[in-house]
């Protein structure tokens, strides 16, 4: 599955994080990250994490979320199925925030923004917050003259 993942700049903007763990030692996984180019945080598990959150011999994805102290597990999938995740939109939408636009029901307090105008080139997004992105999105969104 990690050679699937999208670039984690996308999620990050969306304040998501995402962390492969994994019982291969460190040395292992570092070289395998180093030969596929892959940056994403990957932990080694040297106790029953996996277990202790359903994942059996193979796989699982998931996801928790942090509301302040508080640590909930708000989505879980194990061995099969989690091969159709990878994308940004795919892991946006199993999080219990979503892509957090505007059309979203989200709590109180959660930053919602119109669609698409977020997201931006994985290393781009001090324009997003510039407001460059925006400009362009709105520019796509006007009527052809």
């Amino acid at each position: 599955m990690a050679d699937q993942v999208a670039h984690l700049a996308h999620l990050n903007a969306r304040d998501t994080t995402f962390a492969n763990v994994s019982r291969a030692p460190q040395p292992d996984i570092e070289r395998l990250k180093a030969r596929m180019g892959w940056r994403m945080p990957w932990y080694t598990i040297v106790d029953d994490f996996d277990a202790d959150f359903g994942v059996h011999e193979w796989h699982g994805t998931n996801v928790f979320f942090r509301d302040g102290d508080d640590v909930y597990r708000t989505y879980f999938l194990n061995d099969r199925g989690d091969e159709a995740l990878g994308s940004t939109w795919s892991y946006l939408d199993v999080t219990p925030l979503g892509r957090q636009e505007v059309w979203e029901d989200s709590p109180e307090g959660y930053p919602q923004t119109e669609p698409y105008k977020w997201w931006n080139w994985h290393d781009s997004y001090a324009a997003a917050q510039d407001g460059r992105w925006s400009d362009v999105v709105d520019a796509a969104q006007e009527p052809l003259k």
